[in-house]
């Protein structure tokens, strides 16, 4: 499959993410910075932390994971203003290590806290709800958490266990914000790491970034491989397709620090906003 890098230089991209004017919005975790591609120039906010994951709501503000700070954050780029949103659970306890964030169709706000748990099992799924300052813990017991993606019903979810190889499916309850019947969906990756972040084309496709495997991993609905693109370095760690269609699927890479273009695919599942 052909593609081209569209973005280089770059220090560990990952969360890549399109706002409603077109422009594709990334995080550089070894920069600090979330960086803003409109198609000619490059621009960095500087986050004064480690950015990861990112997502838009519809005001076009950049909600991201900080995971070195340990809390939800967001940037409005019209008065260029960082806010803290989250920072704890329902119980009290600090948040660790975000990771990666999506919000479903009511507005809750779904984000994987990996808290390093690269030997240990204290990874965990957490759900912020619209207008609250305090996350509600929905998964515990793996083993890194990463990428996570809706399917087009807004409410089937996948999510990865980075350090288990494994991709989960589970059903989600928006009005009691509760996690349901999760089970093994797909192996991912052949360790220690695996998959990363991930994105639904319009046929529910999954596209996964697996980690250090130089590749892209395809799966169909039923979880089974169906094949994969080749990465030009060896560290893809997300992905995300363009509402327009002119740069088909966009892979973020951090061994080579670009973003890969691969445009000969179609539109992904539209995402949701809060």
């Amino acid at each position: 499959m052909d593609y081209k890098c569209i973005i280089s230089e770059l220090k560990f991209p990952e969360g890549p993410v399109f706002d409603p004017d077109g422009n594709l919005w990334f995080v550089e975790i070894q920069r600090g910075t979330l960086s803003c591609w409109d198609g000619k120039e490059l621009m960095r906010y500087d986050v004064a932390g480690t950015p990861n994951g990112a997502m838009i709501d519809r005001e076009g503000n950049i909600w991201f994971c900080d995971s070195g700070r340990g809390e939800i954050r967001t940037f409005n780029p019209r008065n260029q203003k960082f806010e803290t949103i989250c920072n704890q659970t329902t119980d009290g306890k600090r948040l660790k290590r975000p990771n990666d964030l999506i919000f479903d169709r009511e507005g809750n706000l779904l984000f994987s806290d990996h808290a390093d748990g690269r030997e240990e099992p204290v990874a965990t799924l957490c759900v912020l709800p619209q207008n609250k300052k305090e996350a509600k813990i929905i998964s515990t017991g793996k083993f890194f958490t990463n990428g996570l993606a809706f399917m087009a019903d807004g409410k089937t979810l996948i999510f990865a266990e980075t350090y288990r190889q494994q991709l989960w499916i589970a059903e989600w309850d928006a009005g009691n914000r509760e996690l349901k019947n999760e089970h093994f969906f797909a192996k991912a990756g052949n360790g220690p790491w695996g998959p990363d972040g991930m994105a639904l084309d319009e046929e529910e496709n999954l596209y996964v970034a697996v980690f250090n495997e130089s590749k892209i991993n395809i799966y169909n609905k039923k979880g089974e491989l169906s094949g994969h693109l080749d990465c030009p370095g060896s560290r893809p760690t997300s992905c995300a397709f363009d509402p327009s269609g002119k740069l088909g699927l966009v892979v973020t890479e951090a061994e080579n620090g670009q973003v890969i273009s691969y445009p000969a695919f179609n539109r992904g599942l539209p995402i949701y906003y809060r």
